[in-house]
């Protein structure tokens, strides 16, 4: 398909270049640019954000889920249950630490992890559930939170797309024993590539600690450092710091632009059977990271709404579908039902009124037009 020039696009990240570039050069100009003073900065103000006691920066989001799989000993042969509508990364860090990915169906109401199927998964081998907090949703937290303490399983938040997202006024990614965050490129803000690990434990942050710098305990100081384990090297930057801090300064803008995409979206757009905006609740908190969508003809709108300059994003394949973990769809009926049909409208912060209102009309159109 010939691709028109895109005047509209999904996602673009928004920085602040003046405030960026005065933290770059202070950092480049007074101490190396590895993990240090500027990263100690942003992890208190995430701290302080999410109201939560620990807070460790790292390579990325996939590295985060990674690291918080290996702080709570899951080895192998144990098994954890994930969401089978989720980015790979998150079945990935399931087989990079040496378990195997249990995968559960979703719910059609707001595409999380269905509450009911999960428990029938649960067998002796379950050490950890993966709450996957979709485009910023987490209305079931609360339920994974009471099966993980009934059951005894760890909890885990993959809150890649839920920074400064809530439920019931309280940040997800801390309801779990450890959340991890992304900020990548499409995420409210962005260093580039990175994560973060959250938790409350003060023994699962010395550990992840340890594990992200080279199974090393206390400062780096060359021939007295002390190595006590195996570990990696996932420290983050504070370049990265530095693009991160300078983006949180406007934080509470970059909420109320996304609520109003989605608000318009939800005004201005005809609904119907063959075509869906998934619902957030505001009112308790829920942040909508990106305006997801269900459409029946989504291939066919898609090609449209390009050639008009507007570019939205597929939704990822269920992960039974994806080669390393390829199953059938038994038992995972919705996933099924919805696959190939869901896809992200444009949700960029830098989207103006006139954009909005092109995309409004454009797929109205189209929906009139097929029914």
């Amino acid at each position: 398909m010939k691709r028109s020039k895109i005047l509209t696009n999904f996602i673009s990240p928004l920085i602040n270049t003046n405030q960026s570039m005065i933290l770059l050069k202070n950092v480049l100009s007074k101490e190396i640019p590895n993990e240090g003073i500027l990263t100690r900065e942003f992890e208190k103000k995430i701290s302080k954000h999410l109201k939560v006691k620990y807070v460790t920066a790292t390579t990325s989001g996939t590295i985060a889920i990674f690291l918080a799989l290996k702080a709570l000993k899951i080895k192998d042969k144990d098994e954890v249950i994930i969401p089978n509508l989720t980015f790979a990364a998150t079945a990935n860090a399931v087989k990079l630490a040496g378990a195997k990915p249990i995968l559960v169906d979703i719910n059609e109401k707001d595409l999380l992890i269905d509450v009911e199927k999960l428990k029938k998964k649960i067998t002796k081998k379950t050490k950890a559930i993966i709450a996957v907090h979709i485009s910023g949703r987490g209305s079931n937290i609360q339920q994974l939170k009471a099966i993980s303490k009934k059951f005894k399983i760890n909890l885990i938040e993959d809150a890649a797309e839920a920074f400064s997202s809530n439920y019931k006024n309280k940040p997800l990614g801390t309801f779990g024993e450890i959340g991890c965050f992304s900020f990548s490129p499409p995420k409210i803000f962005t260093t580039g590539q990175g994560g973060a690990i959250v938790t409350n434990s003060l023994k699962l942050y010395k550990e992840i600690i340890k594990l992200k710098n080279q199974g090393r305990i206390g400062k780096s100081n060359g021939g007295e450092d002390k190595f006590v384990s195996i570990g990696y090297n996932f420290k983050f930057t504070n370049l990265q710091s530095a693009l991160g801090i300078s983006q949180l300064k406007n934080l509470d803008w970059r909420k109320e632009k996304l609520i109003a995409n989605y608000n318009f979206y939800k005004k201005n757009i005809v609904e119907s059977s063959k075509f869906k905006i998934f619902n957030f609740d505001l009112k308790y908190g829920e942040l909508p990271l990106w305006t997801d969508v269900y459409c029946k003809n989504r291939n066919k709108l898609f090609k449209f709404l390009i050639k008009k300059g507007i570019e939205c994003r597929y939704f990822w394949h269920p992960i039974n579908y994806c080669k390393p973990y390829k199953q059938s769809f038994k038992r995972l009926d919705v996933s099924k039902k919805l696959h190939g049909k869901l896809m992200w409208l444009p949700s960029s912060l830098k989207l103006k009124k006139k954009e909005l209102s092109k995309i409004c009309d454009s797929i109205n159109e189209f929906n009139k037009k097929n029914g």
